[in-house]
């Protein structure tokens, strides 16, 4: 049986005014969409007929889907959180307590800089140490990863994917995070959010050009296409316009009725807009000044002789008192919602609750949960989708893929200039060594260079996307690399096979396969050693830190001095250097094993023997096996070491 058409319908209201609701909405009663509006609303935000239809249609499909998750309470009792300034400490919550149930749309209201973020990070376990208090799930004490796993957290920043479409980014975040949904679903869902969130026009532009309310309704639809039973939202109305913000407090709204606990921090909302939220949390100078059911806080305030106008705002009303304006009342309020310290437990006391009254999870509960919320999608599977954005992430950047490749032809064009048809003579075996050389800097270079900023720029969208689980940690950055190797490989072939012939160099297909070889190695240990700055610097000073560290690598590579002639407290750190293995191997490629004499065109060559050129380098007694597993130790030593920062940088709330 067909479904009766959705309808808007667009009345007076008494007070000259108009509104709208959706009838025929699937959920049996009317639904409004815009806010009340003078007569002249025509030119007030709006959306067109076909979004609104669309809108309607994704709000049904919402409501007629099936419910797959438990019912969570979230409870946080005695909530403290220092941080430290200058050489004071500053209290961002003090002594918060309170409890949001399942089915209810909770709000954290407060002025700027009152704890609001900071609290909404506490609960959703973003700050996982370095507080006070408790935060229980349905009775038992948080397990910070096991809540990762049935809750979200759409952050006040819009962190994308800079280089996807609105399409592809939904497209990935269900793919990643509904598996087992055929593609013909998956590809509903993603319609649906689509339409719903009003994306419809610009499904198609890449997100680094939406602008700031189409990125904000995008972050959120990405994380709530999985329907999680917890959802956590900063300000998820900022930088939307009216229609937009009613749209998106609706369907948080519609969510809860659901089953789902919605807990969203917000500034002012208007009135229309306050009216959907149950249950209000106000902070004021990171303490809790009330707590309760929304139609109960004009009440609440007049008790205390803050009397709110008959036609004013409650919501801009208890802002004002928040912020002071009627004189402080911080201390009064709160002490209606501040529970005691609980004291500390004695030994004989059970020991499977914690002093705040939390259950302590047992193994084979934790154990049961984990199975529960484990990632659902197959290693394989995150790994074809995450290869796929990285390669759209490099393929897509039209400034610095071009210009890498551009920099290798240039060094190429000059030094095939300045060493034109050297390697086959004795009298220039020196200049020849220093063309190696030269070669080993550049791929040293453009190795480190475009590396260091990787992390810098991603780490946002790494933060928000590890945190709500999409995926593996390991899986990215295996993609990464894998993504990397084609880009980072084909220009230093492309040096080698500009220049090989029009230096003169031996034509034997092994040497040329091994100069190739230890320019590869040591262009990936040095990419791998950026990755460390990447992972522990800023965007701002990574660049400016890859020079300093790879500076070393250049005065104790053997080619200034060789490493017999350095003093004895410094030699070890020539063996430390991975251009020391690259620029000697190189050297052994061209004129080792038992490559024949050069051609003398001098009135006297000193090295027309390539071995005792290779005596006076001090390359001779080096092991062509041994140079090339130092490289590929070099190499892994140090992707190992960036991926352990990278994590530990991730666990770092910036």
């Amino acid at each position: 049986m067909d479904k009766e058409p959705v309808l808007l319908t667009i009345s007076p209201l008494e007070n000259g005014k108009l509104d709208a609701v959706y009838e025929n909405n699937g959920f049996g009663k009317q639904l409004a969409l815009l806010p009340e509006m003078d007569k002249n609303f025509l030119e007030a935000p709006r959306l067109t007929v076909d979004d609104q239809r669309s809108i309607a249609s994704s709000i049904d499909s919402r409501a007629s889907g099936s419910r797959n998750f438990e019912n969570i309470k979230i409870e946080w009792k005695n909530l403290s959180f220092t941080v430290k300034d200058g050489k004071a400490t500053k209290t961002l919550v003090d002594n918060m307590s309170g409890v949001a149930r399942p089915g209810t749309l909770t709000a954290i209201m407060g002025p700027s800089g009152a704890g609001k973020t900071t609290l909404l990070n506490l609960l959703s376990g973003f700050y996982e140490t370095g507080f006070d208090g408790e935060v229980q799930i349905n009775g038992y004490v948080r397990a910070p990863h096991l809540f990762t796993k049935q809750s979200c957290y759409v952050m006040q920043q819009d962190r994308l994917s800079p280089t996807l479409t609105v399409q592809e980014a939904l497209t990935m975040s269900v793919e990643l995070r509904m598996p087992l949904l055929d593609k013909r679903s998956k590809i509903e869902k993603v319609n649906h959010s689509i339409s719903g969130w009003g994306l419809y026009e610009c499904r198609k532009t890449r997100t680094c050009d939406l602008s700031g309310g189409q990125r904000r309704r995008l972050a959120i639809a990405q994380e709530l296409v999985n329907n999680p039973p917890v959802v956590f939202l900063d300000e998820p109305t900022s930088g939307l316009d009216n229609v937009s913000s009613l749209l998106c407090i609706q369907i948080l709204k519609e969510m809860a009725v659901q089953g789902h606990t919605v807990i969203c921090s917000i500034h002012t909302p208007s009135a229309k807009i306050f009216s959907h939220f149950d249950m209000l949390y106000m902070v004021s100078k990171g303490r809790c000044i009330y707590n309760g059911p929304v139609e109960d806080l004009v009440d609440f305030l007049s008790r205390h002789q803050l009397n709110c106008p008959q036609y004013h705002n409650p919501a801009d009303y208890v802002s004002e008192v928040a912020a002071g304006d009627y004189g402080d009342f911080t201390e009064e309020l709160s002490k209606d919602f501040e529970k005691p310290l609980p004291e500390d437990k004695d030994a004989n006391e059970d020991r499977r609750r914690t002093k705040y009254g939390g259950k302590i999870m047992s193994e084979k509960h934790t154990a049961e949960a984990e199975k529960l919320y484990t990632f659902t999608t197959s290693s394989f599977h995150q790994l074809g989708i995450l290869l796929r954005r990285c390669w759209l992430s490099i393929a897509r950047n039209k400034v610095a893929t071009p210009l890498r490749f551009a920099a290798y032809l240039a060094f190429a064009i000059m030094m095939i200039m300045l060493y034109y048809d050297i390697g086959r003579k004795a009298s220039t075996v020196i200049n020849n060594a220093n063309m190696f050389f030269g070669m080993c800097c550049i791929v040293m270079f453009q190795s480190i260079l475009p590396t260091v900023i990787v992390f810098p720029i991603e780490i946002s969208v790494l933060q928000r996307e590890h945190r709500n689980r999409w995926y593996s940690i390991k899986l990215y950055y295996l993609a990464r690399y894998i993504t990397e190797l084609p880009f980072l490989t084909i220009p230093v072939i492309m040096l080698i096979a500009l220049i090989y012939y029009p230096t003169s160099q031996p034509l034997e297909l092994w040497r040329i396969a091994s100069l190739a070889l230890f320019n590869i190695q040591l262009c990936s240990a040095i990419q791998a050693l950026g990755l460390i700055v990447s992972a522990l610097t800023k965007l701002q000073t990574a660049v400016f830190v890859a020079l300093p560290v790879v500076s070393p690598f250049f005065f104790f590579s053997g080619f200034f001095v060789q490493s017999h002639l350095v003093s004895p407290y410094i030699r070890w750190l020539t063996y430390l250097s991975p251009m020391y293995y690259a620029y000697h191997g190189m050297l052994l490629s061209v004129y080792g094993f038992d490559r024949p004499a050069l051609s003398c065109d001098d009135f006297i060559c000193l090295y027309e023997d390539p071995n005792e050129f290779l005596q006076f380098t001090g390359t001779a007694d080096k092991k062509f096996h041994v140079l090339v597993l130092s490289l590929f130790a070099f190499e892994l030593v140090f992707r190992t070491v960036a991926f352990f920062l990278l994590r530990l940088r991730l666990k770092q709330k910036e």
